[in-house]
């Protein structure tokens, strides 16, 4: 075999390690319920894919770009949403979880209701990290839990971090739009 052949099986072989080995996505949400706004960003290798703003309305979600130029409102019995549902079912079990962070401040007003809050919210999201690991035992699952005693605040954030392979990502796709598809 000559050099010039061994450096085009170099390409091929650089492809399919590309589909084959897992890509490292991080995902950022934050939201606050009293104002109903919140935020959603998805990096990967630290780089900016998506980052948009999310606003609740009734029967649809508002989607709004980083620069605010551009909103776009989705309708949660629409088929894009529904392609979006099928697709986290179909991806969910593919996934490997790395870490995940849950942040929250939380205030009433009061500091007796605060901490009851809080202390009930901690509860919650300890039970739930319990189940997740008994599904993904090797995650890190973090809580930072802030009370404000003094004023009312209510602001939610997770910081996830996740691995999946180029080609599973491609199949869920495009098996989530067959089966939305196929539905109708």
């Amino acid at each position: 075999m000559d050099l010039k052949t061994s450096l085009l099986l170099i390409i091929p072989a650089f492809i399919i390690l590309l589909l084959v080995f897992p890509i490292f996505l991080e995902v950022r949400v934050s939201f606050n319920p009293l104002f109903n706004r919140g935020a959603l960003g998805v990096f990967l290798f630290k780089k900016k894919i998506v980052y948009c703003f999310i606003e609740f309305h009734g029967k649809y979600i508002i989607l709004t770009n980083d620069t605010e130029t551009k909103a776009e409102e989705i309708e949660f019995s629409s088929p894009k949403f529904a392609v979006i549902e099928e697709f986290m079912k179909q991806v969910k079990d593919k996934l490997q979880l790395k870490h995940l962070y849950v942040y929250y401040n939380i205030g009433a007003g009061d500091a007796f209701l605060s901490s009851l809050v809080c202390a009930s919210l901690n509860q919650i999201i300890n039970f739930f990290f319990v189940n997740l690991k008994s599904r993904k035992p090797t995650a890190s699952l973090c809580v930072y839990d802030t009370v404000s005693y003094n004023r009312t605040v209510c602001e939610l954030a997770a910081n996830l971090k996740i691995s999946l392979s180029l080609i599973d990502l491609v199949y869920s796709f495009i098996y989530s739009s067959i089966i939305v598809k196929s539905k109708k």
